[in-house]
């Protein structure tokens, strides 16, 4: 899996967001929640969480699954913000769901699955991009998985309506698209709308590392069903348009063919 580290980002005065970690995805929510009206910074862990701030929010991207540090426990308990905790392509882990019913916080975790679009969402579908000036895309071993794609600002405004939701105390949410898929057939999709978008068609190479099934599927879909009933809310940016979008992101050069030169034969007199 790539990099996602990210810099700090700063938008408005009066932070009432702090957002850690998430890449991409990140700076997506983040200007969305300051379109509304809350200004909000990103850092790269919870270890540079500033203890001297009343955030009415933490967002807390988890991608390796591992504990909550006690600081950042105790913090959020004494100034009673509300936790959100996002792991992403895997569910929330249990010891880390013991760790806050242990504490007197308000909380709730929220697995996103198959985003894609931008730069580095940190999901595997991004993957399936790994820059179209290669011509080529990802596909992984077990391409007859059956993904669920989000476009990535769908998958920021699905983190944001959760924070703001007043019954998310100790719920559980799944963020996944609504048109289901096998990924090779998602796979040969992003190819044929490169072949239209760019004039030339990106070759597949397999992954070494399968893509991550942590969800039986119906479970998934089940369970991102129930989230976006009770959210009143489900994903606008349908696949087609989401692949698009994504392609036309991508920093692509396109190399023009030279005409070949004929050369002229001069007979000797």
């Amino acid at each position: 899996m790539k990099d996602y580290s990210m810099e700090v980002e700063t938008i408005g005065d009066d932070i009432r967001a702090v957002i850690v970690g998430g890449g991409y995805i990140a700076q997506k929510l983040s200007r969305i929640l300051y379109n509304r009206g809350l200004g909000c910074t990103i850092i790269s862990r919870a270890n540079n969480l500033d203890l001297s701030s009343i955030p009415e929010f933490i967002f807390l991207f988890n991608n390796n699954n591992g504990n909550i540090s006690e600081t950042v426990l105790n913090f959020v308990e004494t100034i009673k913000s509300k936790l959100i905790i996002i792991s992403v392509d895997k569910q929330c882990g249990d010891n880390l769901i013991k760790q806050c019913l242990e504490k007197d916080i308000d909380f709730c975790s929220v697995s996103v699955y198959d985003v894609f679009g931008g730069n580095g969402t940190g999901s595997a579908l991004e993957n399936v991009f790994p820059g179209a000036e290669k011509k080529k895309l990802t596909s992984f071993k077990n391409d007859q998985i059956v993904v669920t794609p989000i476009f990535v600002d769908d998958a920021a405004e699905g983190l944001c309506r959760i924070a703001f939701f007043t019954q998310t105390f100790k719920k559980n949410f799944l963020i996944s698209g609504k048109e289901e898929i096998p990924l090779v057939g998602f796979i040969n999709r992003v190819s044929a709308e490169a072949g239209r978008i760019f004039g030339f068609i990106l070759k597949p190479e397999e992954q070494s590392e399968p893509y991550p099934d942590a969800v039986v599927r119906h479970e998934k879909i089940i369970k991102r069903d129930e989230s976006y009933l009770l959210l009143n809310w489900q994903p606008e940016v349908n696949l087609a348009e989401g692949i698009k979008l994504t392609l036309k992101s991508q920093p692509v050069v396109i190399e023009k063919e030279q005409p070949e030169v004929k050369k002229k034969t001069i007979l000797s007199p």
